[in-house]
């Protein structure tokens, strides 16, 4: 069953309800036609009010079409709420109450009020006949950066007379989800590792062998891989002979947003916000780029990491992903401390030259510094986000780096 129900009766006619038999009794014995009449009335009526809050609970069906809306601040989007009478009772007319979070911003007429939870009431009318459906459209505009689901929704249906009403609570998660990407705010000078941090390079010293770059080929070796002969250049020189290819490494983007425990709530949300939109603008720069990209943010979820990360990918569907992420991190998360991430990071790093930008706290103590040196001799670079409330600008995070940034 898709409702809990609660009836309820106004007072008056509770009352009346309760002397009714009372009221028949004296209009039957006295020979008083109006009082039998009007007890015979109010028993009628105290019967159609409990006929048709059973059939409203039996008939009335809600649709339950899962409903994913992801859209940036500003834009505008709607979602439906569809009610479905598959009974015989003529007609049920009442409210459909609902709320959701801040995120959004419900358009249009009706009745939208604050609750003590911190979410926001919304009301509408609604008139359901028999064997037809009832859609109501909501519209809405993203005003910040969140998530929300539709919760709480209830129908308030009353019977024609207003003696009575009945609230169907619906039991289940009502699968509608809205999305708000944050807004991407602009980074001076990321477009400069544009050139700097892309695709693959040749590093003599590297550790992988890219196939589609040959190089060359040399005297067959015991222990080479039978796929790699090079069977023509065998048939040349009368000995084996063993392709050779060049040793790349590639260059990828990582992202890392990292938040102290201890200054977890003192960061402004104002802060936050603009973090976190700084790491929005890069993410799309680099997939609009074709720069492959992955995401560290020392928040806490399941999953093999143990953290929040996103691995290393490119274009619209991972883009889409990772903002995703980004607007479901809330400031209630639970932190991971900073140096278990940057030891999994590096992990990560085996055989890559990593292009590491920072946000949030930017990491100085000495096992930090060990790492992020590690990782320049490897060829990776190392940058930061320094940001004002006017503007956020790329910092290279080793002095050396300072004449290519």
């Amino acid at each position: 069953m898709q409702w809990n129900s609660e009836v309820w009766i106004k007072s008056i006619f509770r009352a009346l309800v309760i002397f009714s038999p009372l009221i028949l009794l004296i209009g039957f014995y006295r020979n008083i036609s109006f009082l039998f009449l009007l007890g015979l009335a109010i028993i009628f009526l105290y019967g159609t009010v409990l006929l048709q809050s059973r059939s409203a609970l039996n008939e009335i069906v809600l649709d339950t079409t899962k409903q994913v809306h992801r859209l940036f601040p500003g834009d505008t989007d709607q979602f439906y709420v569809k009610l479905l009478h598959n009974g015989r009772w003529p007609s049920y007319r009442g409210e459909l109450i609902f709320t959701h979070r801040t995120p959004i911003e419900v358009i249009g007429n009706g009745e939208s009020n604050p609750t003590a939870k911190g979410r926001i009431e919304v009301k509408r009318q609604f008139a359901l006949y028999r064997q037809t459906a009832f859609t109501q459209t909501v519209p809405f505009t993203a005003t910040r950066r969140g998530t929300t689901r539709i919760s709480n929704l209830t129908l308030q249906v009353n019977d024609p007379l207003s003696l009575s009403g009945q609230a169907l609570a619906y039991t289940g998660i009502f699968p509608t989800e809205i999305v708000v990407y944050p807004r991407p705010l602009p980074v001076q000078r990321i477009e400069h590792l544009f050139s700097q941090g892309s695709g693959e390079a040749v590093r003599p010293f590297a550790l992988f062998e890219n196939v589609s770059l040959p190089a060359g080929n040399r005297d067959y070796s015991p222990g080479d891989s039978f796929h790699k002969i090079h069977w023509k250049a065998t048939a040349r020189s009368g000995s084996l002979q063993t392709k050779v290819f060049e040793k790349t490494v590639v260059f990828h983007w990582t992202f890392v947003y990292t938040i102290l425990p201890d200054h977890k709530e003192m960061k402004s949300l104002e802060d936050m916000e603009n973090e976190i939109s700084h790491l929005a603008y890069m993410c799309q720069f680099a997939a609009e780029k074709g720069i492959p990209f992955e995401v560290f943010i020392n928040f806490k979820v399941p999953g093999p990491m143990g953290m929040y990360h996103v691995p290393t990918g490119s274009g619209p569907i991972h883009l889409s992903s990772i903002l995703e992420g980004l607007a479901r991190i809330d400031r209630s998360n639970v932190i991971v401390k900073p140096q278990i991430m940057w030891n999994k990071m590096d992990r990560n790093f085996i055989g890559t030259s990593p292009f590491v930008i920072f946000l949030g706290h930017i990491p100085i103590d000495p096992n930090s510094q060990i790492l992020i040196k590690k990782w320049s001799r490897s060829g990776g670079r190392t940058f930061y986000i320094e940001h004002n409330e006017e503007h956020a600008i790329l910092m290279p995070y080793l002095s050396s780096e300072v004449a290519s940034c």
